[in-house]
């Protein structure tokens, strides 16, 4: 009777130091294994939440109506950033997880830091959408079906950076392409944000009908739709468009010839016409075609004349979708600074009581911005 009791109690004993071991949170190293096991995994769960940093402009919707929105921030996709993840063997082929596009953003050109929770939206040949945003290593990435070619934008807080040609693929880190040391640069946005700078002068001759001419008509849709490219530092830097010279070198306009090169090269007919998808105007087109053909590639129109006084007190204004995102006033020299513009496109608007209103569009780069020469006709 005596040895029933004490092994009722000793093994009382055992369940209650095991209750309180069990409190304690001494668990068994099985127990131990599978917890920290869930643990991981909770980990990695959370790292592919969104990053999305708030854009400061209320009025910059980046995400249209109906966009495939595709989050390229899971474990697959956080690792070998600045890789061409379409060519790695990886995610290429007929696999479940191949990629049609995939890239990593950062924040300079050098690839130096990477650019978490950018959004890039694309847009391929059929219209089908897909708006991607970048990882902690700045990667992103879709497995969505989408056929080449593809009009890539990406952005971040406010700013746009739009690729200047369609995209003959989705491998962004290619050879040739934003791969290290490759003249375009890596992908990136900056948050080092450029002033815009210009002057207001008065044209000297009063009146008539406008002929076309580089500095009343040309230089604004060069400015907006080819320099980003088309000048020191860009893609094309070889060929550069940002002065009357350099876009009337005899390499590619012959005055009064509709076979000028810059004209070949801007027709959306020919096979040669690759800079259309830039300009993307036909009545653009076609005011740089007369330029040429029936002006013969004059700087000034005998209307509008050269630069002549000063315009002081005249109000430069930048707006995007409506809003007025930048303004200000020249000084007596007619110079304005709008300081700190964000990159992407706008309308730029220059008046004055007395004077016709100046509009045009405006791209704002990231690097080499070229100050502005406006001149303003009298009413």
């Amino acid at each position: 009777m005596k040895s029933l009791v004490t092994k009722i109690l000793f093994k009382f004993i055992i369940g209650v130091l095991f209750i309180a071991i069990i409190m304690k949170g001494e668990i068994p190293s099985v127990f131990a294994k599978k917890n920290n096991h869930d643990v991981q995994l909770s980990k990695k769960s959370d790292s592919s939440k969104d990053v999305d940093d708030v854009d400061d402009d209320v009025d910059d919707d980046e995400d249209d109506e109906g966009e495939d929105d595709e989050e390229g921030e899971d474990e697959e996709g956080s690792h070998n950033a600045g890789r061409n993840c379409l060519t790695s063997g990886c995610h290429s082929g007929s696999g479940e997880e191949r990629f049609s596009i995939g890239g990593t953003i950062y924040t300079d050109a050098d690839g130096t830091d990477a650019r978490v929770g950018a959004k890039i939206k694309v847009i391929d040949t059929n219209g089908s959408t897909a708006t991607l945003t970048s990882n902690q290593i700045g990667n992103f990435y879709t497995e969505k079906s989408m056929t080449a070619p593809f009009t890539i934008t990406a952005s971040y807080q406010g700013r746009d950076v739009e690729m200047p040609t369609v995209a003959s693929g989705g491998g962004c880190n290619a050879d040739g392409c934003h791969a290290e040391g490759s003249s375009a640069g890596r992908i990136f946005i900056s948050t080092n944000d450029l002033d815009l700078t210009g002057t207001v002068t008065e044209s000297s001759s009063d009146g008539g009908p406008s002929e076309i001419s580089y500095n009343s008509d040309i230089k604004s849709i060069l400015d907006a739709k080819c320099i980003s490219c088309h000048q020191s530092g860009g893609a094309k830097s070889d060929v550069p468009l940002t002065t009357y010279a350099e876009v009337t070198d005899t390499k590619l306009v012959t005055p009064g010839s509709a076979d000028s090169l810059l004209i070949r090269k801007l027709n959306k007919d020919l096979s040669e016409g690759t800079m259309w998808v830039n300009l993307n105007s036909t009545s653009e087109y076609n005011k740089i075609k007369d330029w040429i053909v029936v002006y013969n590639a004059q700087e000034y129109s005998s209307s509008q004349g050269s630069a002549g006084a000063a315009i002081s007190d005249a109000k430069v204004k930048l707006s995007k979708n409506g809003r007025v995102k930048y303004k200000t006033t020249t000084d007596s020299t007619g110079a304005f600074v709008l300081e700190k513009v964000k990159a992407g496109k706008y309308t730029l608007k220059v008046f004055k009581k007395g004077y016709k209103r100046h509009t045009q569009s405006y791209q704002m780069n990231q690097s080499n911005s070229t100050s502005l020469e406006i001149m303003l006709n009298k009413k």
